[in-house]
Formats: C-alpha cells, structure tokens, sequence
C-alpha cells in the first residue's frame, strides 16, 4: 500500500452539537418565582446498565491475528517513548495532528509527535480490521482501564504496510479526540439527588422497556425483546422501592409486540407500577396504520380495565400533526375513559407540533366528554421551542386555553441526555407565564398521586 493510499482510507469525522441557547433570558431576580418549586417531577427516567450499554453502543473488541497482535501490543507498550515508536513506522509515515487539523511526515517526525501527546499510558482496542497480502487496516479505540472497565476516550485507524522483510509497519494513523461519549447508569439514589438539588419531593419514573422491543434496536424475535423488557421494568421497579415515599414507576414496552397486554397485566399484578408509559415513536407506532391503532387501543382499553393511568409521547416522526391528534383523540384516548392519560411535552414530543396542540387545546377548552381524564406534562417545552421565539406565545396561549390547572411539571431524563430537574425548572421559568400561573404549575399533582 503506497502512503497515498493509506491516507485516502483515513476518513475521520468528528463532531459535537451544543444546546441551543434559550430563546429568552430568565426574568429579573425581583419577578422570578424563587419561593416555590415544583412538589412532582411528573416525566423522570433512570438508567440501567443494560440501557447504558445499549446507549453506547461500543463495538465489541476483536481478536487480530498474531502478527497484527503483536504490532499493536509494541505501539501501546511504546506509547511515551519516540525512540522505541519509530522503528514501528515507515519511512514515510504519515499521523493526523490532534490540536490542529493536519499531517505530520516521516517516521522521526510522526514517532516524536505521538509520543508526547498523552499524559498516561493506554490500550489500542481493535474492533475491525482488513488484510491483504502487504497492506492493512485496523480500526478501534483508544482505551484505559483493564477488562470490563475500560473505556475509550478516543478513535484511532491504522494503515499497515509489509515490508520487503516480512514485517508489518504503520503508514498512517490519525488518532481522533473526543472519543465517544460514554453514559453512566443513574441511579435512583442519583435522581434522589438531583430532585434535593432543586428541592422537589416526589418524581414519576418510566421506565425504558420501549427501548428494548424497538425496531431500531434489532434484537431477534419476541422472546429475547422480552426477556430484555421485563429485566428493563424490574430494574426500574426495583430502583424506586427504594424510595417508595418520594418515587412511583411507570413500566412500558411497545403496544405492536403480541406480549404487550401479558406484560402490562404482569406489571399491573406486581402492584410495583402506577402506570403505562407507551412511546410511539421508538415504538414505530403509525397512527395512520389502522392494525397498529387497534393494536394500541387494546392495551389501553386493558389499561383502562386495569386502572393503570397512561403517559403516551405520541409523535412518531416528522410528519405528526393534526390528523394524528385527531385519530389519537377519537380512537386511543377514548378507549381508555376511566383512567388520567398524559400527553408527554405538551403536544406529543419534540418538535413543536401547532396543528396538534390545537387538536388538544380546542378538544378540552370544547368540553369534549374524552378529555375528561386528560393532562399534559411539559417535559423539555421550553428547551424545544427555544430556537423558535415566535412558537413561545402559541404554546402559552394553548397552555391557558387547556387550563393550567391540566398541566403538569416534568423535566425528562437520564440527566446524561437531557437536563437536571433544577437545570429544567430555570428554563420552565423562561415561558411567558406569569408568577401565578407557574405556581400552579408547580402546584398540580396527577390524580394517580393525589
């Protein structure tokens, strides 16, 4: 492999997004809200080992063949030690620059350059490689820690050359920093601090089971997705026993699975869940597919029957609206009379969705007879209509013609992917509601935990 070719293979792209600011600045201290909380977290979430590891998403290590092995075991050992790093190289290795986007040339010159940039010593984990009969590549992370602690911090790829000696060389490495970002399993223990922090006394916990049955996570058939359902909303249940006077859980899976009403009467019979939590989106629920409404709205008449009260993030995908509010009004809410269901983020989740807010708002402020037991939580409103200041008076204005009374504070989690409840409480203050109206606000209380 020429040095040409090496570097052509090398295609390294690394980026992060930072939140969007927010589209308006708290109020002066005089104005702010600062004698009252929210009592009830109403949308809260953990993170189990097994969602962290799905949440990472690491490729697993691979084993290379013995004279790749070997390789990659003296570029580790050699790590801060230019001297013993060059004869690794050849002659006219190329290495990716970390500070500044470019290359340095020649083995001296590489072999300085790497062997001073780290501060402590760490592992080359390879998790795919390619060979050919004199050249090859080896891709992977940057690690430290031994067995399952480990953990990356950062990217590397490798192209090899064999010499006319038999030997394998490195050609070109590009080292890549940040690595990925690795999630931690919180806690209840951790959420308990978070809600201290902020000094909010009780949560509601869904679990993530949905993430487990989801089309997008590919595990193979019914019996595996179930199994992991199950550990995910025992986990969860087990958790919050912990604090059974501050934290209630909600279990969840996906409503298309055939398990999904055996699962929701196990979780109703453990007496360890207050509710449902049902999200069609991960769950790929098609609002406009009338075998999945019909499947939908057999678990939430069993839910009904069961009296477990329902969240739903209703959205599915970027195509959500006013036909989908309307069908989840007259099909799925009407099922399910007799228990408070809550439409998570105001209008459904994510991107603020007018046509569907509407659907909701006129419903209620109508008298309709279905919205009865219907509520709205406002789990990261403010932070998602924060890039669209105009959306701001529309969402306040719905939230009146609701009834606030029918709004409910939460803040959404793991903290790892969203915000701290008291990070979530300063940017609820920034929606042009007055002090009154945020009081009541963080005042209401679900009927389920009245």
């Amino acid at each position: 492999m020429t040095v040409n070719t090496a570097v052509a293979v090398l295609v390294i792209l690394a980026a992060a997004c930072a939140p969007a600011p927010l589209a308006k600045a708290p109020p002066p201290a005089s104005e702010r809200p600062g004698q009252f909380v929210p009592f009830v977290d109403h949308h809260q979430h953990l993170l189990s080992p097994a969602g962290a590891t799905r949440a990472n998403r690491l490729l697993p290590a691979v084993d290379l063949p013995e004279d790749l092995a070997r390789l990659v075991q003296e570029r580790a050992a050699h790590w801060n030690d230019p001297a013993a790093l060059a004869p690794l190289y050849t002659d006219d290795a190329l290495a990716r620059m970390l500070e500044n986007p470019g290359w340095i040339a020649g083995r001296s010159a590489v072999a300085r350059y790497l062997g001073t940039r780290f501060a402590a010593p760490y592992h080359l984990t390879p998790v795919s490689f390619r060979r050919a009969v004199s050249s090859a590549e080896i891709a992977g992370y940057l690690t430290r820690g031994e067995g399952a602690d480990a953990k990356p911090f950062a990217y590397f790829l490798l192209a090899l050359e064999r010499g006319t000696d038999g030997r394998w060389r490195i050609a070109a490495e590009t080292p890549t920093l940040p690595g990925p970002v690795i999630e931690e399993p919180e806690t209840a223990e951790q959420l308990i601090s978070f809600l201290d922090e902020v000094g909010i006394r009780r949560a509601v916990v869904l679990s993530d089971g949905y993430m487990f049955d989801s089309p997008k996570d590919g595990l193979p058939g019914a019996e595996a997705k179930l199994r992991a359902v199950r550990a995910e909303n025992d986990w969860t249940a087990d958790q919050v026993a912990r604090f059974p006077e501050r934290l209630v859980a909600f279990c969840s899976f996906s409503p298309l699975e055939d398990y999904a009403l055996a699962e929701l009467e196990r979780c109703a019979a453990s007496h360890r869940f207050k509710g449902l939590k049902l999200h069609f989106g991960v769950s790929h629920v098609d609002l406009k597919n009338p075998d999945h409404v019909a499947k939908v709205r057999r678990v939430m008449e069993a839910a009904n029957r069961l009296r477990m009260p329902i969240i739903v993030h209703v959205r599915a995908d970027a195509t959500y609206g006013r036909e989908h509010a309307q069908i989840f009004l007259d099909r799925l809410v009407a099922a399910a009379p007799a228990v408070p269901i809550t439409i998570a983020h105001l209008w459904g989740g994510e991107m603020f969705s007018e046509e569907a807010l509407a659907v909701y708002a006129d419903a209620v402020s109508a008298g309709d007879p279905r919205t009865r037991n219907l509520f709205f939580d406002i789990a990261e409103i403010a932070y998602a209509v924060s890039k669209s200041p105009e959306a701001l008076p529309k969402v306040v204005s719905r939230m009146r013609q609701i009834g606030l009374r029918r709004i409910l504070y939460g803040s959404d989690g793991p903290v790892a992917e969203s915000a701290t409840p008291l990070e979530s409480w300063k940017r609820t203050q920034t929606l042009p509601l007055t002090v009154d109206e945020l009081r009541i606000v963080a005042s209401n209380l679900a009927p389920y935990l009245r």
